[in-house]
């Protein structure tokens, strides 16, 4: 399987260093990957890890979606970089899964709406951000990953995504 992951969060903080710990996790499992961010320094620390393919820095969902190959699974691990993962499945039919990080509930926004229904699966980081998801829409595929650096929550991930590319997606009747 190959996966593609994408981050276009333009703060530095935290979530970073749980992206980087996933990342190793996920190569250590012998997961084939292709990252595109939007931080350089970000891009220097995956491109020092070896089987982790980098690709140039990106600013926006369109040039993700644009400079993305072609993959079996995408992540998307902020909700920007989930607009690149609704644009890979509608027109080119790869499966996404998005990392809720935020604790608000999702807007009456179309396009956010639409990334949240479409998402081939949804990783919480924790049971109150799963709840308030629920309630949002009892129809997202939602799991709970608590810490993404646990050699536990790369074999969680996996197990994901080998379910997300079998996960049949609205409106795209190809994909099973």
């Amino acid at each position: 399987m190959r996966v593609g992951h994408i981050c276009l969060a333009k703060s530095f903080d935290g979530t970073h260093e749980h992206f980087v710990s996933l990342i190793e996790a996920l190569m250590r499992q012998g997961l084939q990957q292709y990252v595109l961010v939007r931080s350089p320094s970000l891009a220097k620390r995956y491109d020092a890890i070896e089987g982790v393919e980098v690709g140039p820095i990106v600013h926006s969902a369109v040039t993700a979606c644009c400079l993305m190959p072609h993959l079996d699974l995408v992540h998307a691990h902020d909700r920007t970089a989930g607009q690149a993962g609704l644009l890979l499945t509608l027109t080119r039919s790869i499966p996404f899964v998005l990392t809720h990080r935020e604790s608000a509930t999702i807007n009456k926004d179309p396009i956010t709406q639409a990334v949240y229904k479409r998402a081939a699966g949804i990783i919480c980081l924790d049971d109150a951000d799963f709840a308030l998801l629920r309630h949002y829409d009892q129809t997202l595929h939602l799991h709970v990953v608590p810490d993404p650096g646990r050699l536990d929550s790369a074999r969680d991930h996996l197990r994901i995504y080998q379910n997300s590319q079998r996960t049949p997606i609205a409106g795209n009747k190809g994909i099973q």
